[in-house]
This record gives C-alpha cells, sequence and structure tokens, in this order.
C-alpha cells in the first residue's frame, strides 16, 4: 500500500505565478503525415477573436486528423522538457517536419497581469526567424494579447541535437520553471473536475477507449500510473495492467477519502446513466474493483457497452487529470456510441465547457448527428464553437 497521498504544493512550485488561461488560438503544420507541399493552418478563433472552447475537426478518412492531435499531444510534452531528445514523429526528428501552434497565455505574476500570445515551436526551422507564421501588432492587438513570445526548440541536424528558441525573458522563465517543477513531484492535481492547480495540461484520448478486464490477482491500493501531474496525459488502453486500470483508479480514490471518489460517482452517474436503472454503486472489496449495479444485477466495469465504456473512460480520466487549464483531446469523439448518444455527448461537452472556463475540448468526428447538434451560427451561452474541415493532404 502507498505510504502517503500528496497533492501539489502550489505555493511553493508556482513563484506567485497564476495562470488564467491557456487557451489555442492558431497552428500551422508543415511536411508532417498528409500536411505537404504548404504550410496547413488551423484558426481555433472566433468571430470576435476569442479562442474557442469546444472545437471539431473534420474530413474524410485519411486526411490527417488523427495527425494533428497526436502532434498536439507531442508538441505539448516536448516544448517543456529541459533536454529533450526525440519529438516523437519521424518527420519531424528526421525530415522537414515543422509545426507551431499558438496559444493565448494570460497570467498574474506576483500582482502583474500579462496576456502574451505564446508560441510552441518545433522541427526543421529557421535559425534566424524560427516561426513559421509571424504575428503582427494588428494581429495580437485582435486577440487581445500585448507581446508574442516563440518558444521551442529547432533541431540542428538530421536525429541531433536540439536548440531552444525563446528570447530571455522573467514571466517565461517563471512559467516553465514552474511546470518542470511541478512535473518533476510524485503528486498529482486535488480535487475530482475541482482542482486548484492552474499550470495549463493536455489530455489526450486516442480512438481506442475501451475498459479492459483485469487479470493479474495482486490488486493491492497502488498509485494508479501517471497519477502525478503531467503537461501531457495519453490515455492507453490498459491492457490488463492493474496500475493502467480504472478500477485502480476508483480503489485509489476511495482509499484517498478526501471526498474525490464520491464526486467521480456522481459525475458518472449523472453523465453517463443518467435517472436510469442502472448506476455506478462503489467498490466490492474482494476482489477490490468498481461495481455497476444494473436492475438489481451487479457487474463489473468491463461488462458495460462499448458506448458506456467511451463515456466512463472520458470523464473519470478527465475529472482525475485535469487543471484548472486543460486542453481535452478526443480521436473519434462518436466511436461506439447510437446516434442519440452522439447528440447527446456534445450536450455533455457544452455544459461541461460551461462549468469549466479554462478547459478546451478539440474532437474529431465524422458524425452527421454530432454537427447537427453543433450549430456553428447559433449562438450557445458560454460556449464558443469552431470547427475545420481537413481537404489537404492523401496518406
Amino acid at each position: 500500500m502507498e505510504a502517503t497521498a500528496e497533492t501539489i504544493d502550489i505555493d511553493k512550485i508556482s513563484d506567485g505565478l497564476t495562470i488564467e488561461e491557456f487557451a489555442p488560438l492558431w497552428l500551422t503544420i508543415d511536411n508532417i503525415g498528409p500536411f505537404r507541399n504548404q504550410p496547413y493552418e488551423i484558426d481555433f478563433t472566433d468571430s470576435l477573436g476569442e479562442p474557442c472552447n469546444l472545437f471539431l475537426l473534420l474530413s474524410r478518412n485519411g486526411q490527417g486528423k488523427t495527425t494533428l492531435l497526436e502532434v498536439f499531444a507531442r508538441l505539448m510534452d516536448f516544448v517543456f522538457q529541459e533536454d529533450p531528445k526525440s519529438f516523437g514523429h519521424e518527420d519531424v526528428d528526421f525530415g522537414n517536419g515543422r509545426v507551431q501552434w499558438d496559444i493565448r497565455l494570460k497570467t498574474d505574476w506576483k500582482g502583474n497581469k500579462r496576456a502574451v500570445l505564446l508560441s510552441l515551436l518545433s522541427g526543421n526551422l529557421d535559425r534566424e526567424s524560427p516561426a513559421i507564421k509571424e504575428w503582427s501588432a494588428a494581429a495580437l492587438q485582435k486577440h487581445h494579447v500585448d507581446e508574442w513570445r516563440p518558444i521551442g526548440f529547432r533541431r540542428r541536424a538530421l536525429g541531433g541535437k536540439w536548440q531552444w528558441i525563446g528570447k530571455p525573458d522573467d514571466l517565461m522563465d517563471a512559467f516553465i520553471g514552474s511546470v518542470q517543477a511541478a512535473s518533476s513531484l510524485s503528486s498529482a492535481p486535488d480535487g475530482f473536475e475541482t482542482p486548484r492547480l492552474t499550470l495549463p495540461s493536455l489530455l489526450f484520448f486516442p480512438a481506442h477507449r475501451d475498459i479492459e478486464r483485469v487479470s493479474t490477482p495482486d490488486r493491492s491500493i497502488i498509485r494508479p500510473e501517471s497519477w502525478n501531474y503531467s503537461t501531457v496525459y495519453k490515455v492507453n488502453s490498459q491492457g490488463g495492467q492493474w496500475r493502467r486500470s480504472l478500477d485502480n483508479l476508483l480503489v485509489w480514490l476511495k482509499w484517498l477519502d478526501d471526498g474525490r471518489f464520491e464526486k467521480a460517482v456522481e459525475i458518472i452517474n449523472k453523465r453517463v446513466f443518467g435517472d436510469g436503472a442502472k448506476f455506478l454503486e462503489g467498490i466490492r472489496k474482494d476482489p477490490p474493483e468498481a461495481i455497476i449495479n444494473s436492475g438489481g444485477e451487479k457487474h463489473r466495469l468491463d461488462q458495460l457497452s462499448g458506448g458506456e465504456k467511451n463515456l466512463v473512460q472520458l470523464f473519470l480520466r478527465i475529472g482525475a487529470h485535469m487543471t484548472q487549464n486543460t486542453i481535452i483531446l478526443i480521436d473519434e469523439l462518436d466511436i461506439h456510441l447510437h446516434p442519440n448518444w452522439q447528440h447527446y455527448i456534445i450536450d455533455l461537452f457544452k455544459d461541461f465547457v460551461r462549468d469549466h472556463p479554462g478547459a478546451t475540448v478539440i474532437a474529431s468526428t465524422h458524425s452527421r448527428e454530432i454537427l447537427g447538434a453543433f450549430p456553428m451560427d447559433i449562438p450557445e451561452a458560454g460556449v464558443r464553437k469552431g470547427g475545420d474541415i481537413i481537404k489537404q493532404g492523401v496518406m
């Protein structure tokens, strides 16, 4: 059994820094996967220049939706490393691939507020002018930011070392230092969907979101895999491993005995099961695992339907790992969902971004039902909608 279950000492690592916003504005990607011949750009803002908090990527199969989501996750992880060795995509590590993700960063540092257009950069970039997209004073004003700060790494040679991009800046040093300090600790954000930590993070949900049965007999109360704060958390199929499983996550939350387990159960029962006869009941002691009550019959999480597994996986992982400024990437949002549920999941995420103003949800989909529930021309309170139809590239 784990001896401690600390949470991050926010005041110790932040140096008086509070992140008030970390939201995508623009993407420029070039020579990566299907995005060849010329840079491909995505505008993540609405007509007022404000970053969208619910954004859909659409295209035919093989046009690059998954590539984009994977590049977002790799870039976010790569830029905040102290000494990166590999980006993790051959077109960036060994080819001419390059990427720039522009973020609006709002901070309060020791009582001084700043709004910065932060460009995260990586790849085969020019030495003197590494940015792929240059930002003019007029463009900065449109997006209500005061200054532009490119940061990241350029590759010196094919497969070679990486060179830091970024001018000396006290705020950037404090920001990057806080992220790196928090990532080095063995503790996690506190609360379930109510974290105090304001540092940015990214949660990436690949299309495969099954809940598999845990076969190992060793089910001790143990810290879940990747429990500590990280800039990027990628949800992998548990593969029968206890530390990766949702059962272990729920057992761990129950053992913490700080209200997170009860909040998790409340959220899952409200969003996934509604007022029906099926609900997440609690934790069985022997063996330790979560139990679903379905009209009086009890069964394990892995015996849920595919669509139910999808939603349970999403909302348990989001609640456990999010910070106040989290970007959530979901590949194939509609997977395993009946058309009625596809409409419902968009409504769930509309409510989610309303309840969590610092969250941004970017999802790919092929679903006409989801598009029907996502009218771009109809304003909805608390929801800034956006989308991109990818037409370039053939894989």
